[in-house]
């Protein structure tokens, strides 16, 4: 399945990278947690939480309450305003240590091919804001990243929202890259 396959590129891209690690141990709901030091230029403890996606569709990334830390704020599709707290914190404590959470959405955009296997169009790179950057990236329901998500409450699913690529692109180009394969 495309997903299967994207989670499994996507963690053995990360392992070639030879990011500086940090030996402890992070918990989410994402396909791949690794605890590094990013250099700003001193050493700034990072909980890196990336999450492989394989949807059709280029303008969106569906993401669980679990992969943010960001408040959603937007209106939906009747024009009722959706204003739901992700469950993502902003930062974790491991061993007195302070960790920033940097979460980033690899979404594989693939169709379908008429002997049932799957060509890969392109890969969208996307970093969440953290939920730190609120007021710049979500104030309120009518300045928004965010759309309906795919979840259906009268089944008893959890609620899903919608990272808009062209949103938070037209915000902060440098959160949004394309990966284009022809």
């Amino acid at each position: 399945m495309p997903g299967d396959i994207a989670q499994d590129v996507m963690r053995e891209a990360l392992e070639e990278m030879g990011l500086p690690g940090i030996r402890e141990r992070l918990y989410g709901k994402v396909d791949y947690k690794k605890a590094i030091y990013v250099f700003l230029p001193h050493p700034q403890p990072v909980a890196l939480m990336l999450d492989a996606k394989a949807e059709k569709g280029n303008s969106s990334a569906t993401i669980q309450m679990s992969q943010t830390s960001m408040h959603i704020r937007f209106l939906d599709n009747r024009g009722e305003i959706v204003n739901e707290h992700g469950r993502l914190s902003s930062t974790m404590i491991r061993n007195n240590r302070e960790f920033q959470v940097v979460t980033i959405i690899a979404k594989y955009v693939y169709e379908d091919r008429s002997d049932g296997g799957y060509n890969l169009i392109k890969i969208i790179m996307s970093c969440i804001p953290n939920g730190k950057l609120q007021e710049r990236y979500n104030p309120s329901p009518d300045l928004t990243i965010w759309a309906a998500g795919r979840h259906s409450s009268k089944h008893g699913e959890d609620f899903r929202v919608r990272l808009n690529f062209n949103k938070l692109q037209a915000m902060a180009s440098w959160r949004v890259r394309y990966l284009e394969f022809v």
